[in-house]
């Protein structure tokens, strides 16, 4: 039987961003179920609402097993313990709820709560995992800020919010996957999708039957991007920061991975989700990590779901990417020079007048090159793709000036002091700073002589020998 509980004047439950992330799912979640954009415009009536929702999923075989396996291991609050099952109904969940709603929730008191900060009465009960993820249990030492016998200093507030959390879950490869942003009220924006899973469904979102995580965030960026207006606007100073977790009953079944997303990130695969999905989906292909007995052939769309990716990696350790945007063995580029250009700026922090100048120098050597005949550029070439040490680079651009002179071209490839500024101007990294210009540059070179280096490719195999004489006599006496 549903119990009455005495409604009071709403203005007395304001709730709050916290951010903490199981929190401010929860309330999320009852901000979207209850179609509400502020905290403010929450009446109890949504609550009661909300409570009604939640209650009947709960108290289903599915949400009973997600729940006591990997969220709230043998709740009472929630009655997923397997020793309540006879009892467990929605219209006793609900009652729990209520309960803990309305004669709980901001009641003043000397005690701090440890998520919002509030000075409230702790709650009549034990605070351990089987309430709260990742928490210890009352029969195991552990260790708590508050020091308090019976579990954390949690306030009804982020108690009765954090029940409604798994609503605005994923369920990824045996884990849960909460997904929080800042500022907080674009997490409306980002938890849509798995509640309106849920209303549909009635189970737990599957998060698209992706397996890993990772990708799934890059995924849903990408897929964000292409329905929001005014991206530069929307993107702006947002962070994302996915909590991959598991909260059991067993040995071993606490655990969690957090995944940060900064804004410099978040903004480039924005642009790339909507102005060049293509080239950013070319990208992402080259970085498939797959097993030996995995075919090359694999769809996109498979292998996004299953398979790591070293290319969301680099980018989440913060390691440039750029020698991913071009493929070396068929000579060509594979994005457009605008997403390597938002790339680098969003991402690189190069500007605008860097980039520009590392582009000028780019078509110096293309007009350098493209004035050889074909074994020589292949050649000359090789150096720059072979470039895996400092001197190397320096190495080519010597060569490219000697060329230049051979071929009577009036102006030099550069001055000393754009040379100095090449490869010394970019970061206080000087190994990551020259290898960002020769990816760079061999982006350029790729892109603008595509045609000829194909052709030159082929042409070489016969005439090998033929082309070391040419190139040896072109630079003799070089190296003395």
């Amino acid at each position: 039987m549903e119990l009455q509980f005495k409604k009071i004047d709403s203005n007395i439950h304001k709730f709050r961003w916290t951010g903490h992330p199981f929190v401010d799912a929860g309330l999320t979640g009852i901000l979207l179920y209850c179609k509400k954009q502020c905290l403010e415009e929450l009446t109890d009536d949504d609550i009661d609402n909300a409570i009604e929702f939640v209650s009947k999923l709960y108290s289903t075989d599915g949400w009973v097993k997600y729940i006591h396996g990997k969220v709230f291991p043998n709740s009472g609050l929630l009655m997923a313990n397997p020793s309540m099952k006879k009892n467990r109904t929605p219209e006793n969940i609900a009652n729990r709820l209520k309960e803990l709603y309305y004669n709980h929730i901001n009641k003043k008191g000397d005690i701090t709560c440890s998520i919002c900060g509030k000075k409230v009465n702790m709650v009549d009960m034990d605070i351990y995992r089987s309430v709260f993820p990742l928490l210890g249990s009352g029969d195991t030492a552990n260790f708590f800020h508050s020091g308090r016998v019976k579990g954390e200093t949690i306030c009804a507030d982020c108690l009765f919010l954090v029940q409604f959390m798994p609503i605005v879950s994923y369920s990824v490869g045996g884990r849960s996957l909460i997904i929080h942003t800042y500022p907080y009220e674009k997490n409306l924006n980002l938890l849509e999708e798995p509640l309106d899973f849920v209303i549909e469904s009635k189970i737990v979102s599957d998060a698209k039957k992706f397996k890993r995580p990772i990708n799934f965030l890059f995924h849903k960026i990408c897929e964000l991007a292409r329905k929001v207006e005014s991206n530069d606007k929307y993107w702006k100073n947002i962070e994302i920061t996915a909590y991959y977790f598991k909260c059991g009953n067993r040995s071993g079944e606490q655990l969690i991975d957090i995944f940060n997303i900064p804004n410099p990130i978040i903004k480039f695969i924005a642009f790339a989700g909507q102005n060049d999905p293509g080239g950013w989906k070319n990208v992402v292909n080259r970085g498939w990590i797959r097993k030996k007995n995995n075919t090359e052939d694999e769809e996109f769309e498979k292998l996004e779901k299953i398979h790591e990716n070293i290319v969301y990696k680099k980018l989440l350790n913060d390691e440039p990417i750029l020698n991913y945007f071009y493929d070396k063995k068929k000579k060509d580029v594979i994005a457009s020079w605008s997403l390597v250009n938002h790339y680098c700026s969003e991402v690189l922090g190069l500007d605008k007048d860097t980039l520009e100048f590392i582009k000028d120098v780019g078509d110096r050597i293309v007009e350098t090159l493209d004035a050889l005949e074909d074994g020589k550029l292949k050649r000359v070439l090789r150096e720059l793709e072979n470039a895996d040490r400092l001197y190397k680079l320096a190495h080519f651009f010597r060569k490219v000036e000697k060329i230049r002179q051979k071929q009577a071209i009036p102006t030099p490839l550069m001055s000393f002091d754009e040379f100095a500024k090449l490869l010394l101007g970019y970061g206080e990294d000087i190994d990551t700073s020259w290898r960002v210009v020769r990816d760079l540059l061999l982006f350029r070179i790729y892109e603008k002589l595509h045609n000829r280096l194909v052709n030159t490719e082929i042409e070489a195999v016969d005439n090998e020998e033929n082309e070391d004489n040419e190139y040896n006599d072109l630079y003799a006496g070089d190296d003395e």
